[in-house]
């Protein structure tokens, strides 16, 4: 942070949290005071001094005090004005950071109250020091993906014929607070494999009960410590895969050991992108994106196949100790049907290096899984 400063020219960074999506929007907050709030909350950070917190609720106070690192105070009516009296005895001239999705009347107050002091918004280049985990990120990360494994067993366990896909998001949401972490997401669709109307999980999962015969595929996270795992997976009910769901199944795991296979520090993400092309040239495409980064909120690198690429590729290198989702989602091309799989990595010297332990192979509902080796 202090170098981020120093090459802006900053005099102090101010970051927002916002309480929508708390874990997600709050992410910058956890990052720089240990305090993961549910509210919006405010953070300056000066070199070379504690960062001070501004919480919002006062209730949340007691809490916040006890967690954050840092000097931790009450916002008042408005935390925004709380920050703007602290910033106001800056010199004229100041330059101070915006960092997060501010509010607009709170961007405007800010600037009517700093007429002397410059904004300037800093987003992007705070979000450059995500991307690279610490060792401590990254043993947070590893708890984190074990939740998620925790989770996803008792999601499969869980997967008999008669269930609902809501009674699968309980099972997994008791097993991942059971271990100590919280629930973050479960998106999930099931769908008869001889008459499938499913490609991607859905994000509002239904009563419908599973069947002989269905195919369930999810993307599942679980968070640790303000950080997710990230694990996505593809089972049958009582059913070997069909012919087409064998297929799918088989070219997303070829794609996904083919994408892995490129990345390494100094490689340029398009390596990453272009070899998800084998998922066209086996007669398949794609819904989902192929890659992108995680681990303290959704970061780039986001890439697509090139076929279903969204825009210009992203002049992107991988780095040593990057945190990323490798995901091939494989969709038939009438978009009827498709499968998930995927798994959070890190990027290491000698390519990727996954965080999660479950076996990488289509699943059955029902079963026990145990931890797959080491890799």
């Amino acid at each position: 942070m202090a170098r981020l400063c120093e090459h802006e020219r900053l005099d102090a960074l101010v970051v927002y949290g916002t309480s929508a999506n708390a874990r997600q929007g709050q992410a910058q907050v956890d990052y720089l005071t240990g305090f993961l709030g549910h509210q919006e909350a405010y953070v300056i950070a000066v070199p070379g001094r504690l960062p001070i917190l501004f919480v919002q609720y006062y209730n949340h106070l007691p809490n916040a005090s006890r967690i954050a690192r840092g000097e931790v105070r009450w916002g008042g009516p408005q935390s925004v004005a709380a920050v703007a009296d602290e910033l106001a005895g800056l010199a004229a001239g100041s330059r101070v950071g915006l960092v997060g999705p501010i509010p607009y009347q709170a961007q405007q107050q800010l600037a009517s109250r700093l007429v002397n002091q410059v904004l300037v918004d800093v987003s992007t280049s705070f979000l450059k020091l995500r991307l690279v985990k610490s060792d401590e990120e990254l043993e947070i990360m590893r708890r984190a993906a074990e939740v998620t494994d925790t989770a996803l067993r008792a999601l499969v366990r869980a997967a008999v014929p008669g269930s609902s896909e809501l009674e699968l998001q309980a099972a997994a949401t008791a097993a991942a607070i059971r271990a100590g972490g919280q629930p973050y997401f479960l998106y999930l669709s099931s769908t008869p494999m001889a008459n499938p109307d499913r490609m991607v999980p859905q994000q509002d999962l239904t009563d419908r009960r599973l069947q002989e015969g269905d195919v369930v595929f999810f993307e599942l996270s679980a968070t640790f410590g303000g950080y997710a795992g990230q694990i996505l997976r593809t089972l049958t009910i009582n059913a070997e895969p069909t012919p087409l769901y064998a297929r799918l199944l088989e070219v997303a795991w070829v794609a996904f050991h083919t994408v892995a296979a490129t990345i390494r520090p100094a490689v340029h993400v398009g390596e990453a992108a272009n070899a998800g092309s084998i998922i066209e040239t086996r007669g398949f495409t794609a819904c989902d994106d192929l890659v992108h980064g995680y681990g303290g909120g959704y970061l780039p690198p986001v890439l697509r196949t090139p076929a279903t690429s969204h825009g210009p590729m992203a002049d992107f290198v991988f780095e040593e100790n990057m945190t990323l989702v490798i995901q091939p989602n494989v969709v038939t091309t009438d978009a009827r049907a498709g499968v998930q799989v995927g798994e959070l990595v890190r990027v290491t010297n000698d390519g990727v290096l996954s965080l999660h332990q479950v076996p990488q192979r289509l699943l059955l509902g029902g079963e026990t899984l145990s931890p797959a080796p080491s890799r």
